[in-house]
């Protein structure tokens, strides 16, 4: 398996190397050529799928892969993931990646300019929530534009045991539509089939990661407003807490993107968001493009 050393570590036929990116979160790896992924021993996929699930994210530098390149590198890992709003913001042709833009289309505002103003997990709204997700960057403003990404594992290993025991077998509810939710602020209404997708699901406060056993909290602010028989009033003051205990620094990891930055994360152990740090009223500038590609496992 792969360690955080400047060692090389050989898998068959592929080569590379590992650095951590902060203390408990995040690992770069260096020495793959993501656009042969085929070519990417099992061996060394397997690796790469236990450290994602331990450091809760992985950076690969300089992959300028292509979309076809990026969903057969995400594939290596499992089945793609459904969502309800996929589609509309897909690349023609390419109706498995969800583009994350603020480049206007024939003047028009990108409805996903601020997709990630709130700290979240994607798709955690769906019965079954997406298992890892993996961002290419293809441009980002020369300043700013960054994602921090929280240790869910840390925020929960650091709640004192009397809240932890509160939390034990407690559930939320999950749901886009909810009284602290922006992300569909000034989007265009959803459709029918997407109200089906979106309408919610309740999931574990806490939940045990399927692959480490380590416990983590799995709640997040744009898409949690209330514990499962509490009211939204009632549940505020709490997840306040645990919102802002979350994210605290010692917990996070900050990533100013390159072009050719992929990261890939893991859904279940962390949450992500994207800090408006550049000036979004200079968004035509060259200098503030923001063009980006998710897939995401089911």
């Amino acid at each position: 398996m792969a360690v955080e050393s400047p060692a090389a570590e050989k898998t068959g036929s592929t080569t590379y190397t590992t650095r951590p990116l902060s203390w408990r979160t995040g690992t770069e790896i260096i020495g793959l050529d993501l656009t042969r992924s085929e070519g990417i021993a099992d061996s060394v996929i397997k690796e790469l799928w236990q450290l994602v699930c331990e450091r809760g994210i992985l950076l690969f530098r300089n992959a300028h892969v292509n979309h076809d390149q990026h969903l057969a590198f995400t594939r290596r890992f499992g089945p793609l993931a459904e969502t309800g709003l996929l589609s509309r913001y897909a690349p023609e042709g390419y109706p498995d990646l969800f583009t994350v833009t603020n480049i206007k289309k024939d003047g028009v505002k990108s409805e996903t300019e601020v997709a990630a103003v709130q700290w979240h997990s994607d798709q955690s709204f769906l019965d079954k929530p997406a298992r890892g997700s993996l961002l290419r960057c293809v441009e980002c403003p020369a300043v700013g534009g960054d994602t921090m990404f929280a240790n869910m594992y840390q925020a929960y290993d650091m709640l004192s045991d009397g809240l932890k025991q509160m939390l034990e077998g407690q559930s939320a509810f999950h749901t886009l539509f909810n009284t602290r939710a922006k992300v569909l602020n000034g989007r265009k209404p959803p459709t029918e089939d997407e109200m089906k997708r979106l309408g919610g699901a309740m999931h574990p406060v806490v939940i045990t990661h399927p692959d480490t056993g380590r416990k983590c909290l799995f709640i997040s602010d744009q898409v949690v407003d209330r514990f499962d028989g509490w009211t939204v009033e009632e549940s505020k003051p709490l997840l306040d807490y645990l919102y802002a205990h979350a994210s605290q620094p010692a917990f996070t990891y900050r990533h100013a993107w390159k072009p050719g930055d992929i990261i890939f994360w893991d859904n279940r152990c962390t949450q992500h968001y994207t800090p408006v740090d550049y000036d979004l009223s200079r968004v035509d500038a060259p200098e503030n493009r923001r063009l980006m590609f998710r897939s995401t496992l089911a």
